[in-house]
């Protein structure tokens, strides 16, 4: 006991005067509801200390941070430190390393500050991100010798007006309004005036949804929380920017105007020096770029959002403006590869993709690169004009030997879509000075008569024929050509040996990435959080993520507590980060060292995707979280439900649907009303529990009420399933308690993004043969005019109302 008690006095002897030496930086936050004013258009924001973004933070490697975040609001928060090495109670996501920070109460964080480099901090707590609740963190490196004349702190971000839980039931809804609203809608014209026909309906053989990059339509993106923003700097200077994606959807490709940019870190870590002109930055991502200012003039670094719905504009210098070029809009008919017979009719989504959870299990996409949609392979034969020719892939000659292991061999991919070229593969930048420009409460910025700052749902009240579809855009470009290149990992190389302990035990976990864009579900290996326990790793040993993208998105995977390798070709110097892109139909590999012994959040940083179920936990063996996370950690684990309605109303007839859903588990009850053409009003009442499967597959089980007037003439038990057909077919069959069964067939064609033409048949074998042929005119997100031939009430029209 004596002897325990003096080695507990040395030890704090040596420990306490090390602390004493450490500055303490404080800080005090205060999160509030505040009215947020962009161009006239006024929402409800949150804000940190009255401003979006909030304050930068700044501290020197060595010293104690010590923030004390208060909060003003009716509902919960917290604050994450993005890419911070903290203490696990120090990591700020609720549930899993405190319980969220009370209305009306102060938390504070305290941690030593580590490491160097730009970072950010932005709310954990379910969407308020969306809202503004994000700033920068800047930690002071020494050991950087980069000269900068000046140096600024560009935090990019997006803003909707919309209350981003609408912007979450409106995808969960499966509507394509945000499509619409940015001009990235996709419909049988306009494939025809795009020349791709033939690529749209192989994509319904395929039974894939219309494609997109981003999910949501903003009206606004923004640097320091303005559309556009002025950078003071003379005539030769270099000028450092630290590039900070806040956003909580948005990529953005990024280009200066005044010549090429040279990057010299990524998320907060030194990489060697590399020029480019071009590139895309993923979500939660920061890139230090060095740039120079020309002799005369203001020359504008352009951050275009990755779908080029819009872009904010950063002017450096002053005089004469000189703006950056135009990105080409994607491409969104351009076609994948055609498959085979037995992937056009596999059972599964990855199977008609070629990507089975049986090969997957088998290692066929283990290395890293794009995997395509059939045999590894992506095909190259229908190049846009005016995009590059395709060049070797450099992710396809990633997989390393690395800390005494090697990944087994798969099979070699022959081909790739064109990757970034050497221009467009640039190394990240080290983020550390914000601007103290940023948009105060209330406050209404006005844009200058010389940039072209507009909306980005520009398109919701335009009439025009395939105004808001994609073919109608002046220029088109694939993705990964040199006018729309890519992430710059092929060319990122630490500036020191990132290395992991040798001859450790080598923990190989393979991570599926799912999704199903029109119900709104995101998953890892095929569940989402909900359904999950957590990813089991041990102290000492490397724990190597093999990450396969099954999506047409981009997946930007955050893993708290830790940096990662990413395995990209540069072998000891692969560069280190806490964020990485994994592209679509592509596999990353990521490998770091167990040392952070804790419980860590690791997601994809997509904010409605993880709020869909895209995330999981990463659990230390034998780490025991405090009492009072304990307590609320079930609460990690809940399932959301979602509730929407739609109604149609027409001069011979009325129906509808109410809906209500969480991942798995649907409830609907449906209506059919018709007086036209019958004798006495014929009516249907349906009601079903749901199960969801798969995007293919879901089973029902209900209750199905016919009648004629006020009578109620037939109440059947119903079973039965719902199964997505090729040409993306709906398809449902029940058997009922009366020992009869029905048989139907629904599907929609989109003629151009605003009118759709709808068909449906059954055949039900009390009730015969029931058809019905409508055409819809979507006019707003909620109303749309109808006009339909029912089989049994005949010819009406009216409209349609959703909820």
């Amino acid at each position: 006991m004596i002897r325990t008690a003096l080695i507990l006095s040395v030890f704090c002897g040596l420990l306490l005067p090390s602390m004493s030496l450490a500055a303490v930086k404080e800080y005090h936050l205060t999160i509030a509801f505040e009215k947020v004013a962009i161009q006239g258009k006024q929402a409800q924001g949150m804000t940190i200390n009255g401003k979006i973004p909030g304050p930068v933070l700044r501290f020197n490697k060595g010293d104690l941070a010590r923030i004390h975040v208060t909060n003003k609001m009716d509902v919960p928060t917290s604050i994450h430190w993005h890419g911070i090495l903290v203490p696990p109670g120090m990591d700020g996501v609720p549930f899993v390393t405190q319980p969220p920070i009370a209305p009306g109460t102060t938390f504070t964080y305290e941690f030593p500050v580590r490491q160097t480099g730009t970072y950010w901090y932005h709310s954990h707590s379910n969407l308020q991100e969306q809202s503004g609740l994000y700033g920068a963190i800047v930690i002071a490196d020494e050991e950087d010798k980069q000269h900068a004349d000046q140096d600024h702190v560009v935090l990019l971000s997006d803003w909707t007006t919309d209350d981003p839980h609408e912007v979450l039931r409106t995808l969960k809804r499966g509507s394509e309004w945000y499509a619409l609203e940015k001009g990235s809608g996709q419909s049988i014209l306009g494939a025809a005036n795009a020349g791709k026909l033939g690529d749209y309906f192989y994509r319904e053989l395929q039974r894939m949804p219309p494609m997109d990059i981003a999910d949501v339509a903003y009206d606004y993106f923004l640097a320091n929380g303005q559309p556009e923003i002025t950078l003071a700097a003379k005539p030769e200077e270099t000028v450092r920017l630290r590039l900070i994606d806040g956003s909580a959807t948005t990529y953005f490709h990024l280009e200066y105007a005044g010549g090429p940019m040279t990057i010299i870190g990524a998320d907060g870590q030194l990489v060697e020096p590399d020029n480019q002109s071009r590139f895309l930055v993923g979500v939660a991502e920061t890139y230090d770029v060095l740039i120079t200012v020309p002799d005369v003039g203001a020359y504008e670094l352009r951050a275009t959002a990755h779908d080029g719905s819009g872009h904010a504009s950063v002017w450096i210098g002053s005089g004469k403006r000189h703006p950056a070029s135009d990105i080409p809009k994607p491409n969104l008919y351009q076609g994948m590869h055609r498959g085979s017979l037995a992937d056009l009719f596999s059972l599964t989504p990855a199977g008609t993709m070629g990507m089975s959870d049986s090969l997957v299990e088998k290692g066929r996409f283990d290395r890293p690169g794009m995997m395509g949609m059939h045999d590894g392979m992506m095909d190259m034969h229908d190049m846009d004009e005016g995009a590059s020719d395709p060049t070797p892939d450099p992710m396809n000659h990633m997989m390393e030997k690395s800390n005494g292991a090697e990944h087994k061999p798969t099979t070699h991919m022959n081909h790739s879509p064109p990757p970034e070229s050497k221009e467009s593969a640039i190394e990240g930048m080290h983020s550390q000075h914000l601007s103290s420009m940023s948009i105060a409460t209330g406050q209404e910025y006005k844009t200058s008569d010389s940039t072209s700052v507009f909306s980005g749902r520009q398109y919701g009240s335009r009439f025009g024929f395939l105004e808001a579809d994609i073919s109608s855009r002046k220029q088109l470009a694939q993705e990964g050509s040199m006018q729309r290149p890519g992430t710059p990992y092929p060319s990122l190389r630490s500036i020191r040996s990132t290395t992991l302990p040798k001859n450790r035990p080598v923990r190989e976990i393979r991570l599926t990435l799912d999704g199903d864009m029109e119900r709104y579900v995101w998953f890892l290996n095929n569940k989402p959080l909900s359904e999950t326990d957590h990813i089991l790793i041990k102290e000492g040993e490397v724990v190597r993520f093999i990450m396969i993208n099954r999506t047409m998105m981009h997946h930007p995977m955050h893993l708290h507590g830790h940096f990662f390798r990413v395995v990209n070709g540069q072998e000891d110097h692969a560069p280190l980060k806490h964020t990485v892109d994994v592209a679509p139909m592509s596999t990353t590999v990521i490998e770091f060292y167990g040392n952070e012994v804790g419980d860590w959040f690791f997601h994809c940083h997509l904010l409605y995707h993880m709020k869909s179920g895209m995330a999981r936990l990463v659990h230390y063996q034998d780490f025991q979280p405090n009492e009072d996370v304990q307590a609320v950690r079930p609460q990690l684990y809940g399932d959301s439900w979602y509730a929407w309605a739609q109604a149609d109303f027409l001069s011979n007839m009325t129906e509808g649907v109410f809906s209500m859903s969480n991942t798995r588990t649907m409830f609907d009850a449906a209506w059919e009303v018709g007086w036209h053409e019958v004798e006495k009003t014929d009516w249907e009442g349906l009601f079903t529990l749901g199960w969801y499967q798969n995007r293919f597959t879901s089973f029902l089980a209900g209750i199905d009420v016919l009648g004629e007037g006020s009578d109620a003439e037939d109440l059947r038990g119903i079973l039965g399933l719902k199964y997505l057909l090729p040409l993306n077919l709906d398809f449902t069959a029940w058997v009922d308690t009366e020992a009869g069964a029905r048989l139907m067939l629904e599907k929609d064609l989109e003629l151009t993004p605003r009118l759709a033409l709808h068909g449906e048949v059954e055949y039900d074998t009390h009730d015969k043969w029931e058809g019905a042929v409508g055409l819809h005119y979507m006019l707003r997100r909620d109303l749309s005019l109808i006009g339909k031939w029912h089989s049994e009430f005949g010819y009406g029209g009216g409209i349609s109302l959703r909820f």
